[in-house]
């Protein structure tokens, strides 16, 4: 190999110098344990494999994963339509009451006036017989005579607010006719019980609707800013505060010209005038210690009372007053669809007064200031028993002229009874001694 590259021209390579190879050390033998120690350690090792946290075995086995098995839950049949329900059958009056309404069902004008008159001479102080004369009237189409039977009624108990109430709710139904006395009668209501949230506020739309709009707001903000006592009147603030609002935007409608004197007086009161669409039913009663039901059914099937407050169709009852007088007020936000709305009051407690007496007030706001109503006063004699307070069958800007509430097609018989007719009534008598009544 040398010479092949001398030959080849290169230099001649020196021969490596051999690397010594460096062997591995030996390792050191561990020490031998005796017998003793290996029986230790064992012991040790035991307790260490002991105190280890022993993995669950899966449920699905060795190969398979460790998350929980998860059981198929049945399919939930959906819940049964809530059931239709409808308005109960009325059977609120008794005795002598109770002859003559049947005959103004029965579109039996002269007969209910007959009964109605001989009632009012037998007894002439018996508010229950002016009221029959005074509804017997109505239905012959004499609202002077109504009037004056009505009248008659704050003639015979000056004294008592409840009564004077009742009778003007009684003469704002009739209208133009009756609306003069129903405000003052309201007002000196509101003088002897300021305490009763219904003297403010029926005085208030009375004021109203007689187109006196300043007076209407001055009335309702003193029923607004009026301490009643506590635990009564449930839900009366909400209802008052609902009252002003309406009343100051139909006083802004009214009165365009005077907008900025209205807006001053409002801001003052710290008012802000409704411009929502409703459509409210406000029930009130004229005794105390009592309770009165009040219930709404819709065209849907809905049903609405104290312990369903709400239609699905929308609308709510605010409270249950349970302790005397009202005011109850279902509302229906913005436009109201589910028509025909059926209203029935229910006597759930009579209690110590004897028979009721109130009046369903209906009031439909188009969002701009103007209000339309519809009146439906009432008697309930019996305990437990249910009374019509009408139908009202489409929004009241399309309902006619009258002032009261239609009557439940389905709670009157519709057929007229054999003594009808034209009917004279002889002349008014004059009341004697006053009997014995309720008050």
């Amino acid at each position: 190999a040398r010479e092949q590259g001398a030959s080849l021209g290169g230099a001649p390579s020196s021969a490596a110098t051999p690397v010594p190879m460096r062997m591995p050390e030996p390792m050191e033998e561990a020490p031998r344990m005796d017998r003793a120690e290996r029986d230790e350690r064992s012991t040790v090792d035991s307790k260490r494999k002991s105190a280890r946290p022993t993995r669950a075995r899966p449920p699905h086995g060795p190969f398979g994963n460790d998350r929980p098995s998860q059981q198929a839950q049945p399919i939930q049949p959906p819940p049964p339509p809530r059931p239709i329900e409808h308005p109960r059958k009325t059977d609120a009056y008794d005795g002598r009451y109770a002859i003559v309404m049947q005959q103004v069902d029965q579109h039996n004008q002269g007969g209910a006036l007959r009964e109605a008159w001989l009632w009012r001479e037998q007894s002439p102080g018996d508010e229950l017989a002016l009221l029959a004369l005074g509804e017997a009237a109505e239905a012959s189409g004499d609202p002077q005579l109504a009037a004056r039977a009505y009248g008659s009624l704050i003639d015979l108990f000056p004294g008592r607010a409840d009564i004077r109430r009742m009778a003007g709710e009684r003469l704002e139904a009739l209208g133009p006719v009756g609306l003069g006395l129903a405000i003052d009668t309201y007002a000196q209501a509101v003088q002897q019980r300021p305490d009763h949230p219904s003297s403010h506020r029926l005085h208030a739309f009375a004021l109203l609707k007689a187109a006196r709009h300043a007076e209407a707001f001055a009335a309702a903000l003193k029923g607004a800013q009026q301490t009643y006592p506590g635990g009564r009147f449930a839900g009366v603030e909400r209802i008052l505060a609902d009252d002003l609002r309406l009343i100051a935007a139909a006083w802004l409608a009214e009165r365009p010209m005077d907008e900025k004197t209205i807006r001053n007086e409002l801001a003052r009161a710290n008012v802000t005038p409704d411009s929502t669409p409703s459509l409210r039913f406000v029930l009130n009663w004229e005794t105390d210690a009592n309770d009165v039901d009040f219930h709404i059914y819709d065209g849907q099937g809905g049903h609405a009372y104290y312990s369903n407050r709400s239609l699905p169709s929308g609308g709510e009852l605010y409270a249950d007053v349970t302790t005397g007088y009202g005011p109850e007020c279902f509302t229906v936000p913005m436009q109201a669809r589910a028509f025909p709305y059926v209203l029935q009051a229910h006597y759930y407690s009579r209690g110590p007064m004897g028979y009721g007496m109130g009046k369903l007030e209906v009031i439909e706001h188009d969002g701009r200031g103007h209000l339309r109503f519809k009146e439906h006063p009432f008697v309930i004699m019996k305990d437990g028993a249910f009374v019509d307070l009408g139908t009202l069958a489409g929004p009241l800007a399309k309902a006619g002229p009258g002032v009261r509430l239609e009557p439940d097609a389905s709670g009157a018989s519709g057929k007229p009874g054999p003594g009808g007719g034209s009917y004279t009534p002889p002349p008014p008598v004059q009341p004697g001694p006053l009997p014995p009544t309720r008050f």
